[in-house]
């Protein structure tokens, strides 16, 4: 691991916080689903709603991919950082620009749902403080408050660049 490139690691870290962040969320929902009752109909609760079922079959379905994109990336990480010390091929740059987008690619994955989906539809109620949804929203917000995904322009750049066979280490990873 010592023979890797930082940007891209920092960024795998971020995104598997947020892949766990966002199962617990996933979690929280179906267990919100299953105790809210319906206002109409108090004998029956949002999990027996299409709608609901759907929001959350959705979400798993981004946050399965996420999880899925980033221990490949990782495993990824460590391939090429196994290539570098062992002579094989260096850690390029490229690698890094590389890398580190498709764990950052993750992050934002589930970023998006647990804002768009899980947040939203949970009730208000689940905006509280104290309550476990709105403590995992204001985590994944600090997340993408935090400059690592403030990197994406500039990591396009740099990938496109690197593919194109042009510099990309002149292009500013923090704007």
């Amino acid at each position: 691991m010592y023979a890797g490139r930082a940007p891209s690691f920092f960024h795998g870290e971020l995104a598997a916080i947020m892949v766990g962040t966002a199962y617990a969320a996933a979690d929280e929902y179906a267990r919100i689903l299953a105790a809210r009752a319906l206002a109409l109909e108090p004998d029956r609760t949002r999990s027996e709603l299409h709608d609901y079922q759907r929001h959350l079959g959705e979400a798993l379905g981004v946050v399965h991919t996420a999880e899925a994109a980033l221990r490949r990336t990782a495993e990824d990480w460590m391939e090429t950082c196994r290539r570098n010390a062992t002579g094989e091929a260096p850690f390029t740059v490229a690698e890094d620009n590389r890398l580190a987008l498709m764990f950052l690619n993750a992050g934002r994955m589930v970023w998006d749902v647990l804002q768009g989906i899980l947040f939203r539809t949970a009730g208000s109620r689940h905006a509280r403080d104290g309550e476990r949804m709105q403590r995992y929203f204001r985590d994944a917000a600090t997340y993408w408050t935090h400059v690592g995904p403030s990197m994406a322009e500039p990591l396009y750049r740099r990938v496109g660049c690197d593919r194109l066979g042009l510099p990309s280490d002149h292009i500013p990873l923090i704007p």
